[in-house]
């Protein structure tokens, strides 16, 4: 599947722009007719979609909130999104509004229009919607995304609180040594002689003196190095890479297969609850994961699913999850109690979850602390004792 750029005209001749994901350009055309709107283009996107406007969170949240309640008040759909047009102050979120409102008045569902603004809505947004459309009770969708919004939210917050004070210790560091290659180890230059050529604090000066004498160019390396982790970030490429490296590190990987267990069983409970067969809760579940591995692995349980394996069978065989969800689930399957298996799944790893990223966290700091006080602290060493083998010398 490929994300497309389109542009289209409405039945009523009014323009639509935004995005498709689909398997080719004759799959994307063949939705957009379905949806009533008439090509004029489409083109593949290369930038995943990921450099859209900013827009807080909690700001698309609240809309979300306020759009479940308008809508549980029984408000027509698109009156209520106009009302969120004329409540919403942040442009670029009103923005999308109007193009949702414009999308909806002329026929075309809250899932669709809302897929067709990734840029401001995460990726799950719309798949989780067409479950509430499908069985009328969309109120209750739109809570389920505001409520999986909130808890993503919640991690991230924490996991930012966290780090501010080791991210401020690596630039305060980062500074320290900056001024030290730059204006304080040049002066030594003067103290080394034939006697202390191999010495330490020679290889420190040498390198302080390539560093000044090559800053050009790597501030440009540096410049570089960002406008390329730019691309990869626009380009999708940073997430998977960043994923696959968390995946291989010995404690994070298992905060990873947390949360991705988290995101499968809250998924599937909230699907089984409302009714919706195996194969079809898988399918939608399927959908709204990120990484490309997991989903290429629910892809095989899928097909094992159709030809009547049972779903415990099928994620064991293929090492999706740990051993004890896979048991869980079977045993679920077995009592005919696969809601509330998934239920306690999804609190069970939450819980994990939350005490693993606060453990690995706490430990984080005095790592940083360790390494960059171990940094500044050797270059002081090698330059203090430089100091005392001169006054030795002379004396």
């Amino acid at each position: 599947m490929k994300d497309y750029k389109y542009i289209a005209r409405r039945s009523d001749g009014s323009q639509s722009d935004g995005w498709i994901r689909a398997s080719s350009d004759k799959h994307a055309k063949a939705i957009l007719e379905e949806r009533n709107l008439h090509v004029v283009l489409v083109v593949p996107e290369k930038t995943q979609r990921k450099n859209g406007p900013k827009i807080k969170r909690e700001s698309i949240m609240t809309c979300l909130r306020e759009l479940a309640t308008l809508r549980e008040s029984g408000m027509a759909l698109d009156v209520c999104v106009y009302s969120l047009i004329e409540t919403t102050d942040e442009k670029p979120l009103k923005n999308a509004l109007v193009k949702i409102h414009q999308d909806i008045s002329s026929g075309l569902s809250l899932s669709n229009a809302i897929e067709s603004q990734p840029k401001v809505f995460p990726f799950y947004v719309g798949s989780m919607l067409k479950l509430g459309e499908s069985n009328g009770d969309l109120s209750a969708s739109i809570k389920s995304v505001a409520e999986r919004m909130e808890k993503e939210e919640a991690i991230a917050t924490e996991i930012r609180s966290a780090l501010t004070y080791p991210s401020f210790l690596v630039i305060i560091c980062v500074l320290v040594v900056l001024f030290l290659f730059s204006y304080v180890i040049p002066n030594f230059e003067s103290m080394i002689s034939e006697a202390n050529k191999e010495s330490a604090l020679a290889g420190l000066v040498s390198t302080a003196q390539f560093i000044n004498d090559n800053i050009a160019v790597i501030v440009g390396l540096l410049i570089a190095l960002v406008v390329y982790v730019k691309y990869l970030s626009d380009s999708g490429k940073l997430h998977d890479i960043g994923l696959a490296v968390l995946k291989k590190l010995p404690y994070v990987k298992e905060l990873v297969q947390a949360w991705q267990v988290v995101q499968f069983s809250s998924s599937m409970q909230k699907l089984s609850e409302s009714g919706v067969d195996l194969v079809e809760a898988l399918t939608i579940t399927n959908n709204n994961v990120s990484d490309v591995t997991l989903n290429k692995k629910l892809n095989l349980v899928i097909g094992r699913v159709k030809e009547g394996q049972s779903l415990g069978s099928s994620l064991s065989e293929y090492s999706v999850f740990p051993a004890i969800v896979t048991r869980l689930i079977a045993s679920g399957e077995q009592g005919a109690a696969l809601v509330s298996c998934f239920r306690e799944i999804t609190k069970l790893y939450e819980r994990r979850l939350s005490v693993g990223i606060k453990r690995a966290l706490s430990v984080l700091e005095p790592v940083i602390i360790v390494i960059m006080g171990g940094i500044v602290g050797s270059i002081m060493i090698v330059l203090i004792s430089g100091i005392i083998s001169i006054n030795e010398i002379g004396w």
